[in-house]
């Protein structure tokens, strides 16, 4: 199912090079965002600042991560996950809680959020366990169930709905690819969707925001006030935008406007014309990504890192995309690469430079092991 025509492959060269290019281009892109939303502020250059300087040491981080060899980050996953998961777990404990949920560590002037740099450690953990021999089988499927859900439920407690969604939807992507009867995928659909209806119940700050997206003119000042605030700054950017400093609903009146309502306060500043850029980047990293997952020559663990991070980005950019545009309620997640935040920029460049290490793990410069069991995968 990954596999992919030789006569469409791009040269080894211009997929090295688009891959990180489409994430420059969206840090860029981010950048005017989180500008154009404080352009009101008393500081209006600062926290621009500061997403710069978080976005040279997520360059650093995936240029680290790509120079080390894939089969090294392989054997190294479990001293990964133990970092990782032991972080998600700590969180109850010394977490610092923001808006309801308990889901940061305060270290000085920064917060870092275990969940956002935890995604390309799930990715890994599944993606060695998707590329087993004999998959797929029971014992293989819950096995990734079993390490999804170490993941998964110190995410649900914190609580962050959102987050988790996007891990169980990628677990379910990777399941699909991995060949998994469609009996198996209904049933990760159907506990999608119980843990769904769970949550709205047990938590009524996720009930308000169904009902305000459902019906926000019920109570337009309370639970209906994020949706509209989304529509007003999208219709007040129109075809060709407010332009750059003259946002007034991104800097007056959006929640969050340089991160949860990072794609509205796009859509209100440079209008849909000046949002089509954006979308056709995530395309394009998706593309490439999910064209070097698709090579032959790869090892299968390599293989399915590359397509789980191009789906994780893809779920993650398009429920973002799709609160902001009304199509979903309000979650609060972030755009990758666009919204601020240093941990989710450190977490993404993480999984992208983990994957342009995976992209250079042909089976014949593979550790002989490793190189036996992908092969027996196949």
């Amino acid at each position: 199912m990954l596999k992919q025509p030789k006569a469409s492959r791009w040269s080894d060269s211009t997929c090295g090079m688009a891959i990180p290019g489409m994430v420059f281009l969206l840090v860029l892109w981010g950048l005017l965002t989180i500008v154009s939303a404080q352009s009101g502020a008393t500081e209006p250059m600062g926290m621009a600042a500061r997403q710069f300087l978080f976005a040279i040491i997520g360059a650093g981080v995936m240029a680290i991560a790509a120079s080390i060899p894939f089969a090294v980050h392989v054997r190294a996953r479990w001293g990964y996950a133990l970092l990782a998961i032991g972080a998600l777990v700590l969180l109850p404990v010394w977490g610092v809680r923001i808006n309801g949920m308990q889901g940061w560590f305060s270290l000085g002037d920064f917060l870092l959020q275990p969940s956002e740099i935890a995604k390309p450690v799930f990715l890994l953990l599944l993606a060695v366990e998707a590329a087993k021999p004999g998959r797929p089988s029971r014992k293989n499927m819950g096995m990734m169930a079993l390490l999804a859900a170490a993941v998964i439920l110190p995410v649900w407690i914190q609580p962050d709905f959102g987050t988790a969604v996007v891990y169980m939807l990628t677990l379910g992507a990777l399941l699909i690819l991995q060949g998994a009867d469609w009996r198996h995928v209904g049933w990760c659909a159907a506990v999608v969707s119980g843990m769904g209806v769970l949550f709205v119940l047990s938590n009524p700050y996720a009930m308000r925001r169904l009902v305000g997206f459902l019906c926000p003119d019920a109570d337009p000042t309370g639970s209906g006030w994020h949706i509209r605030q989304f529509q007003l700054a999208i219709a007040h950017g129109h075809w060709f935008g407010a332009k750059l400093g003259q946002a007034f609903w991104s800097n007056a009146y959006l929640p969050l406007a340089y991160n949860d309502s990072a794609y509205a306060t796009m859509a209100e500043t440079l209008g849909l014309i000046g949002t089509l850029p954006v979308s056709a980047f995530f395309v394009l990293l998706f593309y490439f990504l999910m064209h070097e997952a698709g090579r032959e020559d790869l090892q299968g663990e390599a293989r399915f890192y590359l397509a789980g991070g191009a789906l994780m980005l893809a779920i993650q950019a398009l429920i973002h995309i799709s609160v902001n545009v009304g199509l979903l309620p309000p979650t609060g997640l972030t755009l990758p690469f666009i919204s601020y935040g240093g941990s989710s920029m450190i977490g993404g460049c993480l999984m992208i430079g983990i994957a342009l290490s995976a992209r250079r793990a042909e089976r014949n410069t593979l550790d002989p092991k490793l190189s036996k069991r992908a092969v027996l995968a196949e």
